[in-house]
Order: C-alpha cells, then sequence, then structure tokens
C-alpha cells in the first residue's frame, strides 16, 4: 500500500512539472512573437475615474480573457515566460470572484448583451452600468470563471474564434465545443464571433488591420465564423469582437449591414448616448489583476 501511494505521489509531481514545462514553452515560443507590440499596451488606465468624473451615465463594457487558478506551477511559469496570455491578460480565479462579488454586493448593474444593445441603440443609458465579456474562450472560462457568474447571476458575453475550438493558441488550450454548447445553453450567457481564422499577427500587427489579406478573404472568414456558431449551437450570433481590438473598416460595414448588432474594440472608453453610431466600435476596458481598483472607483461614485 505504501509503495503504491508513493508511486501516485511521484506521478502526480511529474504531472505537474510537465505542466509547467509546456506552459513555459508556450510562452516563451509565443510570447517572444508577441512581446514588442504588448509592450506598447497600457492597461492601467491611471486616472481614468478622475479624468470622467463628470460622466453620470454610461457603461463599462469589461474584457477578460484568462481565469487562471493561482498555484505554484501558474506562478512559476508567468515568472520566466513572456507570453501576454500569463501575464496582462490574465485574471487569477481568486482576485476575478473578489471583482465579481464586488459588482453583486455594491448593487452594480449588470446589463446582458441584449439590454446593453437595446439602450445604446434608443439612447436610453441612464445610470452606470457593466457589461462582462470574455474573449478567445479557453478552457478556463467554464471551469473557473463561469461558475461564479452563474452563482452570482451574472450574465456575459462569449466571443468565441469558431476556426480554433478545441486546439492551443498562444499557450491557451481552448475550450472545446462541447463546454462552448454547455455554456450557451445557459440563460445569462450570450455567444459572439471573434472571426474564424483571423486571431493571428503578422509582423506584430493583427491581420485585420494589415494590406495583405483580401477584402474577398476577409468576408470569407467572417461567413465561416458566422455560419459554424448557428450549425453548432443552433443560435445566430449579432455581436462580434475584434481579435486585438484592431478595426477593419470594411468588415465592420459589411457586418453592420449583415445583421451584427453590435461590434467591439479593446479601446477604453465609456459608452454613452452622445456617442453616434457607438455599436459599430464598442470601447472595452481589458481587465488585469490590478486595475480593477481604477474602474471601481468611476462606479461608485
Amino acid at each position: 500500500m505504501m509503495k503504491r501511494y508513493r508511486l501516485i505521489i511521484l506521478l502526480f509531481i511529474l504531472v505537474m512539472l510537465f505542466i509547467s514545462f509546456m506552459m513555459i514553452y508556450f510562452g516563451v515560443q509565443q510570447g517572444n512573437k508577441q512581446q514588442q507590440i504588448e509592450r506598447k499596451v497600457d492597461y492601467t488606465y491611471k486616472n481614468f475615474a478622475k479624468t470622467n468624473s463628470n460622466v453620470k451615465d454610461g457603461v463599462l463594457v469589461l474584457a477578460y480573457h484568462r481565469i487562471l487558478k493561482k498555484n505554484a506551477a501558474v506562478e512559476f511559469a508567468q515568472d520566466v515566460s513572456k507570453n501576454p496570455q500569463l501575464q496582462q491578460y490574465n485574471v487569477d480565479q481568486t482576485t476575478f470572484m473578489h471583482q465579481m462579488k464586488w459588482l453583486k454586493s455594491h448593487h452594480i448593474s449588470v446589463w446582458s448583451m441584449d439590454e446593453f444593445i437595446k439602450h445604446s441603440h434608443e439612447n436610453t443609458i441612464s445610470g452606470k452600468h457593466v457589461v462582462l465579456t470574455f474573449d478567445d474562450i479557453d478552457t478556463t472560462l467554464p471551469r473557473n470563471a463561469a461558475p461564479t457568474l452563474y452563482d452570482l447571476r451574472l450574465p456575459f458575453t462569449i466571443f468565441v474564434i469558431t476556426g480554433r475550438v478545441g486546439s492551443n493558441l498562444d499557450g491557451e488550450q481552448l475550450a472545446t465545443w462541447q463546454e462552448i454548447s454547455k455554456l450557451s445553453n445557459h440563460p445569462e450567457v450570450t455567444v459572439g464571433l471573434h472571426t474564424n481564422d483571423l486571431h493571428y499577427q503578422e509582423d506584430n500587427k493583427p491581420i485585420l488591420s494589415t494590406t495583405s489579406i483580401s477584402k474577398k478573404s476577409i468576408i470569407s472568414d467572417y461567413k465561416k465564423s458566422y455560419n459554424k456558431i448557428k450549425n453548432q449551437l443552433g443560435i445566430t450570433p449579432t455581436v462580434f469582437a475584434y481579435p486585438y481590438g484592431s478595426q477593419n473598416v470594411t468588415l465592420t460595414q459589411y457586418m453592420y449591414r449583415h445583421g451584427m448588432q453590435g461590434i467591439f474594440l479593446l479601446e477604453p472608453g465609456i459608452v454613452s448616448n452622445d456617442l453616434p453610431n457607438i455599436l459599430q466600435g464598442v470601447p472595452r476596458f481589458v481587465v488585469t489583476n490590478t486595475n480593477f481598483d481604477e474602474l471601481q472607483s468611476w462606479l461608485k461614485k
């Protein structure tokens, strides 16, 4: 019995070491490719609350990526890797839970996507509100984030990279169609598009912001993404989020003419009634482990 127990412990240690190695490997490989562009991004939102203290009616759309459990393997990988998915695009599970519980305990209005689209379209935004969104949809969402959101009854929207479902992307293990289907069946969840196969960069620039891809290819990718969501989940998507937040004017115009009700970026800003055509380029805040306090300061004023 003792020998068997020791074998189990040894196997557990080996598995943990393997996981750490793989996280570090993918982090270094993918992080080196993205490091230059990621260094230019400032997600501190310093003085945001002070600068916008006069805005009394508006919506903060929050963007999350990875919700990782904080453990020794993750901390070690973060220390060694330069992968932004393990750095500024990661919020640890405990911090995320505190953020969501703060919204609930302070009676912050969290709108569903339908509510957000309706009020933005009709220019009837009154008071301060939040919309929760998640990009890419890796396995940490259904495992580490969704249970908290369900328990607190907080609506949220997921933007799916339809061509990469179930695969590894920049060190992220993306959720399977089965996991995404389970999410989509929950009444609190809205499913949106995040391209089919255009979630990558060329020379440190999002491919959709370059001239190396044709209009025909862009529209074709969008149609593939749209049809995959319909075929896999049986729903008609009405919202889209740009990878890396970089907008393509041609694609935006096409999508808006063909039924997309909301198109989302990754630029900070407050959605209010005095912003024309805001649904064609909705600003969002990338939430990190350290910048939520600045957003809290505006929400509670």
